[in-house]
């Protein structure tokens, strides 16, 4: 079974997605002080932030009558159902990512300051972090997908579309109980929220299809990683197309 960890993974978060998080529509050129802002969230997070990345393929799949079973653990996430259903997805990767705490705790300070528009600012940017880094998650497992002549499908999560959050505890200790550690400390409350907060879950699901069967279950088009040689569609929010005479890359590895 396929399995990464990076505890210092590259953080390139794209100007127009942090813009789009903070608010602002598309195509809006950031001035003055609000860019002053946005510069330092950057900044500061370069020097101090910790992100880390996570994944690894289940032993077993299954859907059926309404239930995902990842390694034998049931979930009830229908949207993700259809979509294995749909795809005849043989596996899936489980995946988590995190900004860090340090973000947080230095937002917290900022608050505590009287300084409510850094704090802001850095909040937005730790969420764009998290964004990034499953979106690089993902890249990566296309990636190596590709070289196998299979598909990697968009991901879901625990508070998406027809999966309960409550049942993020349950999908953690899934992934807690692969054979290595996280390569950060990540807990979840009985509510479902994660700690820190800046971090996410989420299941890629994976096909032998090299193209997904239907349009809907191709994950570029809510994939913003823009330098992606393997996209096959556009991005519907950002406009990102295929490269140019793309070509399928002979056996990708993960870096």
């Amino acid at each position: 079974m396929m399995e990464f960890a990076d505890a210092s993974p590259a953080v390139q978060v794209d100007p127009a997605e942090y813009h789009r998080l903070l608010g602002y529509p598309r195509g809006h050129v950031v001035i003055g002080r609000a860019l002053e802002l946005a510069e330092a969230s950057r900044d500061w997070y370069a020097r101090h932030g910790r992100p880390w990345i996570y994944a690894r393929q289940t032993e077993s799949l299954r859907a059926a009558n309404g239930s995902v079973l990842l390694d034998g653990v049931p979930f009830a996430a229908r949207r993700l159902h259809t979509a294995l259903q749909q795809a005849e997805a043989h596996s899936a990767f489980l995946v988590a990512a995190a900004a860090g705490p340090e973000a947080e705790d230095h937002a917290h300070l900022l608050w505590e300051e009287g300084k409510p528009d850094e704090y802001f600012f850095l909040e937005i940017f730790a969420s764009a972090v998290v964004e990034h880094l499953f979106t690089s998650a993902g890249a990566r497992l296309c990636a190596w997908a590709e070289g196998q002549g299979m598909a990697v499908l968009p991901h879901a999560s625990p508070g998406y579309s027809q999966w309960d959050i409550a049942e993020q505890p349950a999908l953690l200790r899934l992934i807690q109980s692969g054979p290595n550690a996280l390569p950060g400390k990540l807990e979840s409350l009985t509510s479902g929220a994660l700690l820190p907060k800046k971090s996410q879950l989420g299941v890629f699901g994976l096909t032998r299809h090299a193209v997904p069967p239907l349009a809907n279950l191709v994950p570029c088009h809510n994939c913003s990683f823009a330098p992606c040689q393997f996209r096959r569609a556009p991005n519907r929010r950002a406009g990102c197309q295929p490269a140019a005479g793309w070509q399928p890359a002979s056996s990708p590895s993960i870096p």
